[in-house]
């Protein structure tokens, strides 16, 4: 495997064990299936991995977003739910990264997220949730 994939099936791993997730939701990587209550882990595109070159290894990350699948529509406690959830999944990572509870990647020093969940896509009774995320880990 690439090193890419193997860090995304890592991460897909780690936040298969939020808390916040719901239970029998399917966390895919790369899509989200046509039904509400699903995830999926994105790497973003266009970064560059290596952050800072050493002689004797390099400091890098690994960017990518945390998209979810939920009901959307003119109920305002539904939507406060929906962003209720990705503030939890915001402050499970800021906790677990406090705690250094990380993914198993060698290495990895920090992960997080960037933005608070906001509407990516919508149709008719459903939205697209998306979080920016990042993964920060040294190679030797």
């Amino acid at each position: 495997m690439e090193e890419a994939e193997v860090i995304i099936d890592k991460v897909r791993e780690y936040i298969a064990k939020c808390p916040f997730l719901k239970e029998y939701a399917e966390l895919n990587v790369e899509y989200l299936i046509d039904k509400v209550v699903t995830y999926s882990i994105n790497e973003n595109a266009g970064y560059n991995p290596v952050m800072n070159k050493f002689l004797y290894g390099s400091e890098n990350q690994f960017l990518f977003t945390f998209d979810s699948k939920l009901h959307w529509n003119e109920d305002i406690q539904n939507n406060i739910d929906n962003s209720k959830f990705f503030t939890n999944f915001k402050n499970w990572l800021e906790k677990n990264n406090k705690n250094k509870i990380f993914p198993n990647i060698k290495g990895i020093y920090e992960i997080g997220a960037t933005t608070n969940g906001y509407i990516f896509a919508t149709n008719a009774n459903e939205a697209i949730y998306r979080i920016q995320c990042y993964l920060y880990y040294s190679k030797i």
